[in-house]
């Protein structure tokens, strides 16, 4: 099947670029696997499911933990859903913080066939703006559900305590430049590909890159944890951004996998000790002023 899909983008780049780009964005926004895996599903049962009305569809969010509790939201990644999420959801909702999950569009239980880095934005304003935040909340992403997060947060003015990135990429300009060496797209058929893209974000692509996007984001803390060997987003595009932004921290991890990590145990482990390193400067800093 890719061979097929290579073949064809390599030939209609060379006879139609124009076509072969357009093709390419659509194929590219189109997740080809949505299938649930079964250690997920039990995620389903115990989260209590609510919907916010939105002009694309429902958007299905999942509760966890003490709603009195400090606000985090968790976001997945591509090819992915809510329940990717759970392991590090569940110990989060254990520990008293307000857990909320939910699917990015064409993802999990959705009908939409289509997603992009704008509808996915939009998603998460509306969930966030849903839930009206009255203090600072956090953030748990991980993959491409980290870009959603800093560009939705750069559009918004809304205070975020801790951001926790579990991978990242970094430019969309080179996501879209290894994907087009991937299927075979020729440099005209590219630059149609990436005009596709501008047209539906109505900005430039080289101003979308998670590393400068921190100077438009209000927020306290970030943690970015990589894997160093991870095949899918290599570790360079969490040192970009570690190196840009502020009052960040970066942990590169041995053999955490991809996809994985959001259950490796190490992981699970640094995430619970950044909330719990945050809650204790709070207490320090209430002992102190009082």
């Amino acid at each position: 099947m890719i061979k097929l899909i290579q073949t064809y983008f390599k030939i209609a780049s060379a006879v139609a670029p124009t076509l072969a780009g357009n093709h390419a964005f659509e194929l590219f926004q189109r997740p080809l696997n949505k299938k649930i895996r079964k250690k997920e599903m039990s995620f389903f049962k115990v989260a209590k499911l609510f919907k916010i009305k939105h002009y694309l569809e429902d958007i299905h969010c999942y509760e966890l933990g003490n709603p009195a509790g400090k606000l985090v939201l968790l976001v997945h990644g591509w090819e992915s859903n809510a329940a990717s999420m759970s392991a590090i959801g569940l110990k989060l909702a254990e520990a008293g913080h307000h857990v909320i999950l939910f699917n990015l569009p064409a993802h999990g239980f959705s009908k939409l066939k289509k997603a992009n880095i704008k509808m996915c934005k939009e998603v998460l304003l509306e969930v966030i703006n849903h839930l009206n935040p009255k203090q600072p909340f956090s953030i748990v992403s991980h993959s491409f559900g980290s870009a959603v997060t800093a560009y939705a947060l750069s559009k918004t003015t809304h205070q975020v305590d801790q951001l926790i990135f579990l991978t990242s990429p970094n430019k969309i300009t080179q996501i879209f430049e290894d994907y087009a060496n991937f299927i075979g797209l020729n440099q005209k058929a590219l630059k149609q590909l990436c005009q596709r893209a501008e047209n539906i974000l109505h900005e430039p692509l080289e101003g979308i890159r998670t590393d400068l996007l921190h100077k438009k984001i209000r927020y306290n803390r970030l943690l970015l944890i990589h894997d160093s060997q991870d095949k899918v987003i290599p570790k360079a595009n969490s040192i970009s951004i570690y190196n840009q932004w502020p009052n960040s921290e970066l942990e590169l991890l041995e053999n955490t996998g991809h996809y994985k990590m959001l259950w490796n145990e190490e992981v699970i482990e640094s995430v619970m000790k950044q909330f719990s390193s945050s809650e204790t400067e709070e207490k320090s800093l209430y002992a102190v002023a009082f």
